[in-house]
């Protein structure tokens, strides 16, 4: 990363003297003759350039309270019983979490990239190994790009093409995330990236990565291919985005390269965007994986073994369906409803072999005037197949249910 940084800061250094070019004003012909009534032609006016530099930012903070009965503590109210977390982003309990102070800096032109770096608790979820945990700051995406005619090359890191939702919480429509972007896709990629748009309708995506959320890579030298199609209509619109590689097993740290298994891994995720009126907009996700060469768990989260005792490993399986629908009461006031569920049915991804599901409805409001602040409340029910969450009494549970507000400050 230190590398890509340097080059991209060098090469925005290069691109940083602007070509200053001056138009001046027509000067005006002689009027013709013409009666007295007649009006003047007004000029149209000169279509304004995107900037080649440009930056953004937001800061987002929220607070999240579990139901009473169904936790076991201030800071375990989203844990799984085994210890993981069950909540993505959200994973305090009762106290006020900073979760991101996020800034962009783009460089638009036919050479260009792009510099984001986000601080706070979402940091920690989705800095890319080797990264160490707990230290509050992730480049999130750091690369650089080339535009000649109908292609586009990006080399460095960038977020995933998979899922309907995105790390930036302005761009989601809910405070918390849903369980397949948090267990059925990838946060980010680092490798090269090359897009072809025949039209403004249609894009297609090839490239080849260091594979899911990994810096390092695989320690095999393989990369993980990324195809994708997608439809860019107005009314209607959807992606088909594929994942294909050999990943780590683990996402914990190894020893020597040769030492951490791996297996092959592969994601097909389907996208579908529907803006049924102005006001309304409904969208469907749908994700379904495996992984080779995995721990095989089962309901109760505990390895399942062979004969002689020996944990198994094998293919491990994972699909999920989401849907959302949007609507806006007004240009301040709008209501979003997302349900999903999530089959993992051996365990590898959340530690359990359950079925898992969850509503959320989250009302969001921007005041007049104050486009930079939107203030959103969210109620959130999950269930699970299993009983996965502990209850204050150490009995096991099988659902959870929250109320979250948070504060969103855009510049």
């Amino acid at each position: 990363m230190k590398i890509l940084a340097a080059a991209f800061l060098a090469a925005c250094t290069l691109m940083a003297i602007p070509a200053i070019a001056q138009q001046a004003a027509p000067s005006p012909s002689p009027a013709a003759a013409a009666p007295a009534a007649s009006a003047s032609p007004v000029p149209t006016p000169s279509p304004t350039p995107t900037p080649t530099w440009q930056g953004a930012g937001f800061v987002a903070a929220s607070y999240n309270s579990p139901s009473t009965g169904n936790v076991s503590g201030p800071h375990t109210a989203f844990d799984f019983a085994n210890g993981g977390l069950s909540r993505v982003f959200d994973t305090q309990s009762d106290e006020l979490m900073l979760n991101a102070m996020n800034y962009t800096v783009t460089r638009n032109g036919p050479i260009g990239g792009k510099l984001e770096v986000t601080a706070g608790s979402n940091a920690n979820v989705i800095a890319s190994y080797p990264t160490l945990p707990n230290n509050s700051f992730d480049v999130t995406q750091l690369y650089v790009d080339a535009t000649s005619g109908l292609f586009t090359l990006q080399v460095g890191k960038f977020e995933t093409l998979a899922g309907a939702e995105v790390i930036e919480d302005p761009n989601d429509v809910n405070i918390s995330r849903s369980i397949l972007f948090g267990y059925a896709v990838p946060f980010t990629h680092t490798g090269v990236r090359l897009t072809f748009a025949p039209s403004s309708l249609f894009t297609f995506i090839v490239g080849a990565n260091n594979g899911w959320d990994n810096l390092k890579g695989n320690g095999l030298g393989s990369p993980t291919a990324e195809v994708s199609a997608a439809y860019n209509g107005a009314v209607i619109s959807g992606s088909v985005n594929g994942y294909f590689g050999t990943e780590r097993v683990s996402d914990s740290a190894w020893t020597t390269d040769a030492a951490e298994p791996t297996g092959s891994r592969q994601l097909i995720d389907v996208v579908a965007t529907y803006h049924v009126t102005p006001k309304l907009t409904l969208q469907g996700n749908f994700d379904t994986g495996s992984q080779g060469n995995a721990p095989i768990l089962d309901g109760a989260g505990l390895p399942v073994t062979s004969g002689g005792g020996v944990p198994i490993t094998g293919l491990a399986t994972w699909n999920g369906v989401a849907g959302y629908a949007e609507y806006a009461f007004t240009s301040s006031f709008s209501a979003a409803l997302r349900a999903e569920t999530f089959n993992d049915a051996e365990g590898y991804r959340t530690g359990y072999d359950q079925q898992w599901k969850e509503t959320t409805v989250t009302l969001s409001y921007t005041p007049p005037g104050a486009s930079m602040l939107t203030f959103r409340l969210e109620g959130r029910a999950d269930v699970s197949n299993q009983g996965v969450w502990l209850t204050p009494g150490g009995l096991l549970t099988n659902n959870l249910q929250s109320v979250a507000g948070q504060v969103l400050i855009k510049f």
